[in-house]
């Protein structure tokens, strides 16, 4: 049998506000770039079109409006994600995720134990500079700090999820301002 590593902690409301803000601007590469670029373009044509004097058909306004609108409704989203988990007793509950070169279990007190998963059921995992960020699917993220790990382990599970995974281990290079608050 291998090695299986066991962290147990808690993730407190900021941790998991920058999580669910990196779910939603920087998950898929470049996307933070393309929301903001057309939130960028929305703001000018407004601007144009209000400030400019540049006439524009209802379709090109209704166009820049709902663009416009987008930014705000992300964040939104976001905060209010936030404001739910701060308000509920999750962030008091301890977490267990345990990793083996077969499989991953994930375990919230409180909680029916979870079953061991294989590797083939993780959509994907992303590693950031203090917590990797682990998707079973699109919908359920599980966050796992780094600093509940030593050096050993964490280069350990760092291989698993490379092994494991292949392409679906990410490592970005770039992380948007508002993730290194």
């Amino acid at each position: 049998m291998t090695g299986v590593y066991t962290f147990k902690f808690k993730i407190d409301p900021k941790t998991f506000r920058q999580a669910l803000y990196f779910n939603t601007f920087s998950r898929h590469r470049g996307q933070f770039a393309l929301v903001a670029l057309a939130w960028a373009a929305g703001l000018v044509l407004m601007l144009l079109n209000l400030v400019g004097g540049i006439e524009m058909s209802s379709v090109m306004q209704l166009c820049y409006m709902v663009i416009l609108a987008t930014m705000p409704l992300l964040i939104f989203s976001c905060e209010h994600g936030y404001r739910n988990y701060r308000n509920s007793d999750l962030s008091e509950k301890e977490r267990t995720v345990s990793i083996s070169e077969e499989w991953v279990k994930f375990r919230v007190s409180g909680s029916p134990d979870s079953e061991k998963i294989g590797w083939h059921n993780i959509m994907a995992v992303y590693e950031l500079p203090d917590r990797f960020i682990i998707y079973r699917d699109s919908d359920l993220m599980v966050v796992l700090p780094k600093d509940v790990m030593n050096e050993s382990e964490l280069s350990k599970v760092s291989s698993y999820f490379s092994e494991n995974l292949g392409r679906s281990f990410h490592r970005p290079r770039y992380v948007a301002p508002m993730l290194a608050a």
